[in-house]
């Protein structure tokens, strides 16, 4: 029996009783792929908290004489980048690198604060006139919590 064959009426028996049978397989795999999406979502916010909370925070200190090049600059801002191909397995908000520059009786400071799993990286020499202290302890930064309609955080 060919297609054309078939009454309409026939092919849209076959198709009801088709989906029929087929329902209660599909709405399975609708919730199981639900409670996959939710044990995912909370499986990586887990890994952003965890990583927001082992950083690690160096200081980058010039001397008197620094003046970086635009090549220097750009190297050292490539070297910035792999901290998050570093930090494998991290999520792009947990891996992020914070800079905080400050000036002390006229000296300028950089902090430079990432994560832990990429110490290595935030510990190395971007510029030839920087000199860099690796901090160890709690980092003095806290995250920026912004509030939402109604003051709810």
């Amino acid at each position: 029996m060919s297609l054309p064959d078939l009454p309409v009426d026939e092919l849209l028996n076959q198709l009801q009783t088709v989906l029929r049978a087929a329902v209660p397989y599909l709405v399975a795999l609708g919730v199981l792929g639900a409670a996959v999406w939710v044990w995912w979502t909370i499986r990586r916010a887990a890994l952003v908290r965890e990583a927001l909370a082992d950083r690690v925070q160096v200081e980058a200190i010039p001397t008197a004489t620094f003046d970086p090049g635009e090549g220097e600059v750009g190297r050292w801002a490539r070297q910035l980048g792999r901290v998050h191909y570093a930090a494998a397995g991290v999520p792009a908000r947990g891996s992020a690198v914070r800079l905080k520059y400050t000036a002390v009786d006229g000296k300028m400071r950089c902090y430079i604060e990432g994560p832990a799993a990429a110490a290595a990286i935030l510990a190395m020499p971007g510029f030839a006139e920087v000199e860099v202290r690796t901090h160890h302890g709690p980092s003095e930064f806290r995250p920026v919590r912004f509030t939402g309609p109604g003051g709810t955080p």
